[in-house]
């Protein structure tokens, strides 16, 4: 009996993770591609997301579309910085990560606005943060991982994590309060 659920647990996990694939594959390659500019890089990107993802595939809701969405865009998009950095394109320099603007043509859960003001500000103050200190802030405060979780799932030390989130934290006071 208990050989019976594991099995129907890893078909249903398996059904999961191919409707995942599925459905957000070309918008993962997508933007693997705008990082990368190489569409055999960016193939390369979205597999190895998807390993990370697989990882992590018990946190993902699939009804939650926004959040789903949205989490396997800064995998994907870590991933492919990574790749980036390892292939040389950049000169070892980490603050051009910082300066790197990419654009997204994608909704991300942040435009699925509350009517409350608050909030409202709020929003966009995330909205206005560098991608890199974005994606901390969503992993940790909308996806609910911990700054451990965080560093393993972006392949960053724990550290980097913590100043990450240290200063999104000071941007978004200042965003807000100002």
């Amino acid at each position: 009996m208990l050989a019976l659920f594991f099995v129907v647990e890893a078909n249903e996990s398996q059904a999961k993770a191919e409707r995942l694939y599925l459905k957000y594959r070309y918008l993962m390659f997508s933007e693997a591609n705008k990082i990368l500019c190489d569409s055999y890089l960016a193939e390369d990107a979205v597999q190895q997301a998807f390993i990370k993802i697989l990882k992590n595939l018990h946190k993902i809701d699939e009804e939650n579309v926004p959040a789903t969405r949205s989490f396997l865009v800064i995998i994907c998009r870590n991933v492919s910085f990574n790749i980036y950095k390892s292939k040389q394109y950049l000169n070892n320099n980490s603050d051009d990560i910082e300066n790197l603007e990419i654009e997204s043509s994608e909704m991300s859960p942040l435009d699925i606005v509350i009517d409350n003001e608050g909030v409202e500000k709020m929003v966009e103050a995330i909205k206005a943060l560098p991608e890199i200190y974005r994606d901390v802030v969503l992993l940790k405060h909308f996806h609910k991982y911990s700054r451990e979780e965080i560093a393993k799932t972006l392949d960053i030390p724990f550290e980097t994590v913590k100043k990450r989130i240290f200063r999104a934290k000071k941007m978004l006071a200042e965003a807000c309060n100002g």
